[in-house]
């Protein structure tokens, strides 16, 4: 278990929506929309971009998509 993902949490607070809002937009149940803030849990790359989507940001904002190296 990784661990809160503490930025997908800030992200949907400012957003004003809740978790049953955000899983529907990203078409998952709130328990698996729960599991990616609560258990940080690595969601699939289309439940990724429609979350992001959701809260008008991007996929590396939300789960530091940071530069890799060679």
């Amino acid at each position: 278990m990784k661990g809160r993902n503490e930025t997908l949490i800030k992200y949907r607070e400012r957003s004003g929506k809740t978790q049953a809002q955000i899983a529907k937009e990203a078409l998952v149940s709130t328990r698996g929309y729960q599991k990616y803030e609560l258990d940080g849990v690595m969601p699939r790359v289309d439940t990724a971009f429609l979350i992001a989507k959701a809260l008008h940001t991007t996929v590396d904002q939300l789960w530091g998509g940071g530069p890799t190296t060679a």
